[in-house]
């Protein structure tokens, strides 16, 4: 936690303007509410999860770029409440993907942005019948969804860039919405 403290701090120190460059790298952290629907037409279970996304972006335009990332999501503790009536419990998810990037500047450091593409991804959890401490089967799934995200980011002229950003992410029979806070870094 120290190194991070330190590298954050040297980054906002930074006084001389760096050149924007075309590269990006950065992470962020969430947490957001899932929708599991598909076990049965009448069955659906809402929980939460814990997120975070890395990735490398390209800026081929001061406005556009191309994004790679890898995303991963864990079952919060709601969801180890409503496991109890839905009969599904430790929902995970992770995958890659890649996507179109855009931004619209507010001002020199303001940035509205958006990402559209597509991620491959896998969902597994266990599945039961609700009010039964009966054995839960294991259940994995591999698939290619859509990944869509809107934000709002602030960037320094250290490079350093700090943003949040709402996640929209259809995996399988999941749909999962993230709040993320994120960090950054352009060279």
């Amino acid at each position: 936690m120290r190194i991070l403290t330190f590298v954050v701090a040297g980054l906002l120190s930074c006084s001389a303007m760096a050149a924007q460059g075309d590269h990006v790298i950065g992470g962020s952290v969430g947490y957001g509410f899932n929708d599991f629907d598909g076990v049965k037409d009448d069955d659906s279970s809402d929980g939460d999860n814990f997120v975070y996304d890395i990735y490398y972006r390209y800026m081929w335009h001061d406005s556009f770029g191309i994004e790679a990332g890898y995303f991963s999501g864990d079952a919060g503790l709601g969801s180890a409440f409503t496991s109890v009536f839905s009969g599904i419990k430790n929902v995970e998810y992770s995958g890659f993907r890649a996507t179109l990037y855009g931004q619209y500047r507010l001002s020199e450091r303001n940035r509205l942005y958006a990402k559209l593409g597509v991620s491959a991804n896998e969902l597994s959890y266990e599945r039961g019948r609700p009010f039964s401490n009966d054995e839960f089967t294991h259940e994995s799934d591999n698939s290619q969804d859509l990944y869509t995200a809107v934000g709002w980011e602030v960037r320094f002229h250290s490079g350093f860039g700090m943003n949040i950003e709402y996640q929209y992410i259809p995996i399988q029979a999941l749909t999962a919405q993230n709040l993320n806070f994120g960090i950054s870094y352009q060279f």
